[in-house]
């Protein structure tokens, strides 16, 4: 794990092929959420090369703070890394469990609110270490 926060711009540039590889075995599955009367379904194939662009984004976000000399605060790195694997596991419980289903709506929701407080976390993380000043 210290590892992991010392250099999370290794661990998000390692999720991109994953993320790549598995939209290629996604074939036609799709997220499917009911909101009353609504459903909205949403492939798993653009969503998984979404999130690899989105990985790739973070892992350049934190790349560029170690190019700059300015190491990211560790207990925001960790907090964000702990979020953003949260997240995803929360997304995918209901398609694994089918004895949530009847809860899957809500926990795609949780997912997708952990999700944003992980981005704002990094966003943090990342402005405070590229503005203040390193001893």
């Amino acid at each position: 794990m210290n590892k992991i926060i010392s250099k999370p711009h290794l661990f998000f540039f390692g999720l991109v092929p994953i993320f790549i590889i598995i939209s290629l075995f996604s074939n036609d599955n799709a997220f499917t959420i009911s909101i009353e009367a609504t459903y909205f379904v949403i492939p798993y194939f653009p969503f998984f090369i979404f999130s690899a662009i989105y990985f790739t984004m973070i892992g350049i976000n934190y790349f560029s703070l170690v190019w700059a000399d300015k190491p990211p605060k560790k207990w925001l790195t960790t907090i964000h890394i702990l979020l953003q694997v949260l997240a995803i596991i929360l997304l995918f419980t209901p398609n694994i469990l089918s004895s949530f289903s009847k809860y899957s709506n809500s926990i795609i929701v949780i997912s997708f609110l952990i999700f944003l407080l992980s981005a704002f976390i990094h966003l943090i993380n990342f402005f405070t270490s590229l503005l203040l000043k390193t001893e």
